[in-house]
């Protein structure tokens, strides 16, 4: 019986541990994101990994991620993402989660009250490495919009 207490703890604790260590990836994929740290947003990928767009136009490969976002990225001075409402399911090595995005983009930050905002729901696909949790899909839905897309990047 006790065996069988202290395995179950272990597996709670576990699950406890892998969710956790999965928020500190998104809250890293952020804040590379919004620190304009390229490298360190791609890391965030497997190898593999893959954005998926709503138009089918979908970046695979870490390399590739990560010079996409840049060339994007680059052309504000301002971004913030913010994520809520993180729901994760962990199955061993491998997880899925959901999330809300709340993002705004400031091409000059001396001027704040011009940005463009949007968000939606994220759904996401994990895997366990090596190295960590990394993730393996990403796709936003976009619900909403909020003030011009003046460098015409986030579509629609």
């Amino acid at each position: 019986m006790a065996d069988q207490t202290l395995a179950d703890l272990q597996r709670r604790l576990q699950k406890l541990e892998d969710k956790e260590s999965i928020v500190t990836l998104l809250n890293q994929y952020c804040r590379h994101v919004d620190n304009h740290r390229w490298d360190g947003y791609a890391d965030c990928f497997l190898e593999n990994g893959a954005v998926k767009f709503e138009n089918g136009d979908d970046v695979v490969g870490r390399d590739n991620i990560g010079a996409q976002m840049s060339s994007i990225g680059n052309r504000f001075q301002g971004l913030q993402h913010s994520l809520t409402n993180i729901d994760l399911v962990i199955d061993g090595d491998q997880a899925t989660g959901s999330c809300y995005l709340w993002f705004a983009a400031i091409v000059n930050t001396s001027k704040p009250h011009e940005y463009h905002g949007y968000g939606g729901p994220y759904e996401f696909t994990f895997r366990r490495t090596e190295a960590g949790w990394k993730v393996a899909t990403v796709q936003l839905r976009k619900l909403w919009a909020q003030n011009p897309d003046t460098e015409g990047v986030f579509g629609g």
